[in-house]
């Protein structure tokens, strides 16, 4: 039954979406998203570039309701974060995000996060960790909205 009822929350998730947002200059944001399932409704992934932000990669695994920790420190220590693919893992530094849509939002900036973003378009289910939170994300309708983000990102990178 636990099975079952975990498995219909994976397929209740909200599908990956593109959208194009502007940051406080004006300037154009591409962005790839999915949020969490009806466990973790907090949770999310998104993959954006442009503007000010650069090329970044947030993530929330819904800390913001499990642990109610002070995220506020002025300059928050780096945490490991262990991307789960179905050919293996990949570990990777990440910060608490300094301007962020809630408590909990961590971030990976630049060439790896475009590293980890492209990873994300094979497909499959993902399970990200960080400490003891981790989060279940499918990404079979990842590939077309991460390509719309490569595609129109100002940044690029030489496996770009």
């Amino acid at each position: 039954m636990k099975l079952f009822l975990m498995t219909a929350a994976l397929l209740a998730a909200a599908p990956w979406r593109f959208e194009v947002q502007t940051d406080p200059l004006g300037q154009n944001v591409y962005v790839a998203e999915v949020a969490g399932n009806e466990d973790l409704p907090q949770a999310f992934l998104r993959f954006s570039c442009g503007g000010m932000p650069g090329v970044l990669l947030q993530l929330n695994l819904g800390q913001a309701l499990q642990d109610g920790g002070d995220f506020r420190a002025d300059d928050p220590a780096w945490e490991d974060v262990t991307f789960v693919f179905p050919e293996g893992e990949y570990a990777a530094a990440t910060k608490r995000a300094a301007i962020a849509d809630g408590i909990g939002t961590f971030e990976i900036k630049g060439s790896e996060a475009m590293f980890i973003a492209r990873q994300f378009k094979a497909g499959g289910e993902l399970i990200v960790r960080q400490s003891v939170h981790s989060a279940r994300f499918m990404l079979d309708e990842a590939a077309g909205p991460i390509s719309e983000v490569i595609a129109s990102c100002p940044f690029k990178y030489e496996d770009q």
